[in-house]
């Protein structure tokens, strides 16, 4: 749920960076001069007023929240329009791909639904105007906001994903080494296939080469099981039954520490009782059925 406070923050921030490329690439424009750049800083002023400059003393918390959502779906409007008075839609989700985040990103399931409605019973051509592309992204505002102002971990995603994508071709003729044998999933493995896919910690993510076949995840699955047991149980339960710290031994040990549980979940010994707590009054099969619907 999005907070007052992280709403003024936003337009404060989006008030002080508007005329100096804050907002990404768009600002460069020679377009966002004149109109549009007064449009972006009125709109951000807008958001710094105190409730005694222009509002009435009666206003309420939903109607000072929905001000600040309509000035920064503005300030956003007017940083991808570059001076049209309409995007197409494309426009948008090629600048939303350029910050890291995909259409698919769960986080924008709300924007990308009303995008499509809008398609589907308009006949606008795929076009939003200012104030149904507000419309459209007005449930993830603050979201939207962080990442065409280049607030996210890695501010200029493209530039890093670029790197990314030459390690990967200088690699991909190293073809040595042989696919493990010990477990027959392994064994089966494909050595020609190859593939990067990354997700920073805001959700910003890029994949090459061969990333949509399936394979044996083995330990990659680990920090998966400890997250789906946290999430739904809670870190303090989750931990009376297995511990946070290292154990010192191999990874296959199957030790305890001091009070008597396994030091970690990234150990197997932690990771067997860390996928036991995962649906606990379920058969195999229906705790199989929950950790597979994750994945989709």
């Amino acid at each position: 749920m999005r907070s007052m406070k992280a709403l003024q923050k936003a337009l404060s921030r989006a008030g002080s960076h508007c005329g100096r490329g804050g907002w990404g690439h768009p600002s460069r424009s020679p377009l966002l001069g004149g109109g549009v750049r007064h449009h972006l800083s009125e709109a951000a002023a807008q958001g710094r007023e105190t409730p005694h400059s222009h509002q009435p003393q009666h206003q309420d918390h939903d109607s000072s929240e929905s001000g600040m959502l309509s000035r920064l779906g503005d300030l956003l409007f007017y940083t991808i329009a570059e001076g049209q008075e309409r995007i197409p839609i494309h426009k948008f989700t090629t600048a939303l791909k350029a910050t890291g985040l995909q259409t698919s990103d769960p986080r924008l399931r709300d924007c990308m639904s009303e995008m499509h409605r809008v398609v589907q019973e308009s006949s606008s051509g795929g076009l939003l105007d200012r104030d149904l592309f507000r419309k459209c992204v007005s449930s993830n505002i603050v979201l939207l906001t962080q990442a065409f102002r280049k607030k996210f971990v890695i501010p200029d995603f493209e530039e890093f994903t670029g790197h990314v994508d030459r390690i990967f071709e200088d690699v991909k003729e190293l073809t040595g080494g042989k696919v493990a044998a010990y477990i027959p999933q392994l064994a089966k493995s494909n050595p020609d296939l190859w593939g990067v896919s990354l997700c920073t910690v805001d959700g910003q993510r890029h994949s090459v080469g061969h990333t949509k076949i399936p394979f044996c995840l083995q330990s990659c699955v680990k920090p998966l099981t400890y997250a789906i047991s946290i999430s739904t149980l809670g870190t303090d339960y989750v931990h009376k039954f297995v511990g946070k710290e290292p154990s010192g031994l191999r990874y296959n040990k199957l030790s305890l520490n001091e009070e008597g549980i396994p030091h970690n979940p990234m150990v197997n010994a932690g990771a067997i009782v860390v996928s036991s707590l995962i649906k606990m009054d379920c058969n195999k099969a229906e705790k199989f059925d929950f950790v597979s619907s994750l994945a989709t």
